[in-house]
């Protein structure tokens, strides 16, 4: 009886102990995750622009954006966290988000608490492979396929992000 009881409070006190080691550990952001929305824009009202994604992760209120150049060579990529407040609507995000690529319809939409540029090194282009051409307003732009690579990096005390990979369309002046 009495080492069964030592046992339980071996037991409750290796439980605490953990849960406080890792109490200060940072949320991890996965990009892959099933409850992640992804919006990939390349397109505007005059033409092809550079590839911008949105990732939002709407339980933790952050939204991940990777932006991949489409007017210098290599694809240039770079990547940005933004945290809303916990009271931020998931509806309101979805304004703020529009905003960023689109004509800005939504006045009054709540601005990020937070705002973190991903290290420069942490972002990176794999591959790319041209698909074909596409013509945009008597344009004709070359159509690539584009890999891209986030490496893990810490955003605050709060989160830090998985490392990730993800292919994107990008779309070029063709010469």
């Amino acid at each position: 009886m009495f080492n069964r009881k030592l046992s339980t409070v071996a037991l409750i006190l290796l439980a605490t102990f953990a849960m406080i080691v890792t109490a200060g550990e940072p949320t991890p952001l996965d990009l892959t995750g099933k409850k992640v929305q992804r919006l990939e824009v390349s397109a505007s009202l005059i033409g092809y622009t550079s590839t911008k994604v949105f990732y939002t992760l709407g339980d933790d209120r952050v939204v991940v954006a990777v932006q991949v150049e489409n007017s210098k060579k290599g694809f240039p990529v770079t990547g940005t966290v933004y945290q809303f407040a916990k009271d931020v609507t998931l509806e309101d995000m979805g304004k703020w988000l529009n905003n960023q690529h689109s004509d800005a319809l939504f006045p009054d939409v709540p601005e990020p608490k937070v705002m973190v540029r991903l290290p420069a090194e942490s972002c990176r282009t794999l591959e790319s492979k041209l698909l074909g051409q596409k013509r945009a307003n008597e344009t004709t732009y070359d159509e690539y396929r584009v890999e891209v690579k986030l490496a893990e990096a810490k955003v605050n005390e709060q989160f830090r992000l998985k490392e990730f990979k993800d292919t994107v369309k990008v779309y070029v002046v063709a010469k």
